[in-house]
């Protein structure tokens, strides 16, 4: 008994150890991708959590750059992870990152959770290395993108889940709800992984009914104590008791969508009794579609912002009423638009198409499921899927609402690597008792080399990837410029740009630039208080943006800046804005 004790005990000692030092690994792996890669400016979205991050600790409260009054959009762990790591950082761009590094380094553990329970510990090790060493997961450890910190904790509530419905202790159930609840309080599709755990407790476990309901509302219960002062944030902010509005932003500006392809080139009836006229002559290709600019920068006729990113989160809300039949609509579309796209990411080389999804396809068929490790798997199967859900409530699509799914493959991955080296091991040995040393060595090599393949294939469609354009080395650009423009500044000003990073940098607010006409756009430069307006050479947005980079702004209020002599500037042109003081 005493050396059976001892076995465990010595046995959970090398466990952590090995841990330990994955962990260690995954953290100087990706200080050296930081280092080899560098970065420029800090990223679009991350330019909002760290100002919001700024704002908290300077009592402003949970506001950012971009939207007016309180942002209602975003979930608060990351800004507030941002502002603790600020104190030791003293600079919120580097504090953001810090934040995804480690978040990023801790990554392969509850990956390892997951395989070990679904499989063994021989797969949850090789999960452990290709999440370690994928490059995706790589860069997005020193990007300010939330879905980094999100990933690690959605995966740490799936592993306790497992446990639960394995194990089903009142504590475990009570750590779900708490898990769902932080891995929420990062990005609210959190909680359509709730919803399945709690399925699977009062649907596919073997205790009593009372038992049951008893321990899906223990972790209930503990999800939305976690939440509830994000409800209380967003009752005050609107008047409405919501758990969140993400869902009515998108189905705000999905119905714009909508409204601007079914009647093009008509007047649009805005929620606030003004009209809106968007024309076709406004457009200049961009690489987005005239509906949803205007449906995302439209403005009515008074200069008042109607797209959601310039207006007060507040009144979308206050204004916005979901009707059921409305919705089934737009989430169809989001279906018949968004389907084709989630093919097409998994086939992407940043994803690690072939290898990942092959192997992963391997992994979870090769063997029957069965016994208690048969529900374990349906569960994580269906919950490592849901995200897909969420993609079809907005009718646009980024490549990161994807990039959870390569962890989540990698676990399946993992198991097709080890079932790759028992088929060769099997295969070699039937050829004679003289191939048992090949076959021996076979069984380990052959995986590893395709697991190296699985991780080197998408470095080169990572590096590529728009959403991490923002904060490449080539951005550098845009930080320096937007520091010369704050050292300018004795008091808060306000910039209009295509693009966030410039005015983080200099330590602005920031407005999208309107899509109307030129007439419009001045006056829009008034009511939104402007007081830069930057101008890029290289970019393209309306018909009177265009005109402005190759003529200037056709008016006296606005005085052209000189640039310094920082290499790259000259891409830039950039204005200063006498605005009419008198126009609210």
């Amino acid at each position: 008994m005493t050396r059976g004790v001892e076995n465990t005990g010595r046995y959970k000692r090398h466990l952590a150890a090995w841990l330990a030092l994955i962990v260690l690994a995954s953290l100087a792996l990706r200080l050296g991708a930081w280092a080899h890669y560098r970065t420029g400016a800090i990223e679009s979205e991350g330019a909002e959590y760290a100002r919001i991050a700024e704002n908290l600790r300077n009592g402003v409260g949970f506001v950012g750059l971009v939207t007016p009054g309180a942002q209602l959009n975003f979930n608060p762990l990351f800004p507030l992870l941002i502002a603790g790591a600020s104190f030791a950082t003293h600079d919120y761009e580097l504090a953001a990152r810090l934040v995804a590094l480690m978040m990023g380094a801790l990554l392969p553990l509850p990956v390892f959770g997951i395989a070990a329970q679904l499989f063994n510990r021989r797969v949850a090790f090789v999960a452990a290395i290709l999440t370690m060493l994928h490059p995706l997961l790589l860069t997005l450890s020193f990007t300010a993108f939330s879905e980094g910190p999100y990933i690690t904790l959605f995966l740490s509530a799936i592993c306790v889940a497992i446990a639960a419905l394995q194990r089903g202790t009142t504590g475990l159930w009570l750590l779900v709800g708490a898990a769902f609840g932080v891995a929420w309080l990062a990005r609210a599709e959190a909680s359509a992984g709730l919803l399945l755990v709690v399925l699977f407790a009062v649907l596919a476990t073997p205790w009593g009914w009372t038992l049951r309901g008893k321990r899906a509302g223990l972790a209930v219960g503990m999800f939305l104590l976690c939440a509830l002062p994000v409800i209380v944030f967003i009752y005050r902010a609107t008047g409405e008791l919501r758990l969140e509005v993400k869902s009515q932003i998108f189905f705000y500006t999905g119905n714009r969508i909508r409204a601007a392809e079914a009647h093009p080139g008509v007047d649009y009836e805005s929620p606030g009794g003004h009209h809106e006229i968007p024309t076709s002559d406004w457009n200049v290709d961009s690489g987005q579609n005239w509906q949803s600019k205007w449906a995302f920068y439209g403005i009515a006729a008074d200069g008042t912002g109607m797209g959601f990113p310039l207006r007060q989160h507040a009144k979308v809300i206050q204004d916005t009423n979901i009707r059921g039949g409305d919705m089934v609509i737009l989430v169809l579309k989001g279906i018949r638009e968004n389907l084709p796209v989630v093919f097409q990411r998994f086939s992407s080389d940043w994803f690690g198409a072939p290898w990942l999804p092959a192997l992963a396809l391997v992994g979870a068929v090769r063997r029957p499921w069965r016994g208690s490790q048969a529900k374990s798997k349906c569960f994580f199967l269906l919950a490592g899927t849901a995200p897909v859900a969420a993609t079809f409530f907005a009718l646009w699509s980024e490549s990161r609402y994807y990039f959870v799914f390569v962890p989540i493959m990698a676990i399946w991955a993992a198991n097709g690597l080890v079932e790759v080296g028992r088929w060769t091991s099997a295969s070699m040995q039937a050829l004679g008792r003289e191939w048992r040393v090949a076959a021996q060595t076979l069984q380990y090599a052959v995986p590893c080399l395709i697991g190296l393949a699985t991780v080197l294939s998408p470095v080169k469609g990572v590096r590529r990837l728009a959403v991490f354009a923002d904060s490449s080395v080539e951005t550098r650009v845009d930080k320096e410029v937007g520091l010369w423009l704050g050292h300018r500044q004795s008091g808060p000003v306000k910039i209009i740009d295509l693009s966030i990073p410039l005015a983080f940098h200099a330590d602005a607010q920031f407005t999208y630039y309107p899509y109307c006409d030129a007439s419009m756009a001045l006056h829009y430069l008034d009511s939104a208080h402007v007081d830069y307006v930057v101008l890029r050479r290289d970019e393209k947005f309306t018909k009177y943006y265009e005109d402005w980079i190759e003529h200037g702004i056709p008016d006296g209020r606005a005085e052209p800046v000189d640039l310094p002599s920082i290499p790259g500037a000259d891409k830039f042109r950039i204005y200063h804005w006498r605005r009419q003081k008198n126009v609210t």
